[in-house]
């Protein structure tokens, strides 16, 4: 039976429960799984994998990597393993989520891997106040959920050409968004809009669990 092996409260998230599921450990805020073990048996086939197979199908030479959301940093060690030499930025809001990330889900065993505590729209807008540069990375990956809720700002011009311009020119940007059937209709009409700022944008439908599935967007710089 799932065991809730911590809870805790955040100004940004919520309650975040971390749960324990036979080999896999979770993180649920708002009852939606934010984040798996790694290793857990399902991680490779659910979104996390997925994302880091079209990683490695667009851009096999990766070097670097921009990742606006950190949860439990589920892809950030498939990531770390599938290219052992790419280094890692990531960047999350909550200090509650990467306390977590600390603690249950070895967040400071992944090698070349920096984090920033503080929100994504301020870094990507003034990167060079922390020590960031503008069209510096192979590729930038967006999953910056609270439970199943988007933010607003993330479907802003704004927030997607500030996304477009932390990577260099041929570059591979992809977004995830949980694709329910509650959530369809908005994240067409996002693929849609994300076509206006990115080249050869393509869809990948990763099935989940019940109700739980999410679509991959990504595209060229």
């Amino acid at each position: 039976m799932p065991k809730v092996i911590y809870s805790a409260q955040s100004e940004i998230n919520g309650q975040v429960d971390v749960i324990q599921v036979g080999k896999t450990r979770k993180i649920k805020v708002q009852n939606i799984d934010q984040s798996l073990n790694w290793d857990a048996p399902s991680a490779s086939r659910l979104v996390w994998g997925r994302a880091v197979d079209v990683l490695e199908q667009n851009e096999p030479k990766l070097k670097n990597i921009l990742i606006l959301g950190l949860g439990g940093a589920t892809v950030q060690h498939l990531i770390s393993r599938r290219f052992p030499e790419a280094f890692m930025v990531s960047i999350d809001i909550d200090p509650v989520m990467v306390d977590i990330a600390k603690r249950y889900f070895d967040l400071d065993t992944i090698p070349n891997h920096k984090v920033i505590v503080d929100d994504a729209c301020r870094v990507i807008v003034e990167p060079e106040n922390f020590d960031l540069a503008k069209n510096s990375f192979h590729a930038a990956y967006v999953d910056i959920y609270v439970g199943s809720n988007f933010p607003e700002l993330g479907k802003s011009g704004n927030f997607v050409n500030a996304v477009k311009g932390m990577v260099m020119p041929g570059g591979l940007v992809i977004y995830n968004r949980v694709y329910t059937k509650d959530h369809q209709d908005e994240v067409n009409i996002f693929i849609d809009f994300v076509e206006g700022f990115l080249h050869d944008v393509k869809t990948v439908v990763v099935a989940g669990y019940t109700n739980s599935d999410n679509v991959l967007i990504y595209g060229r710089v």
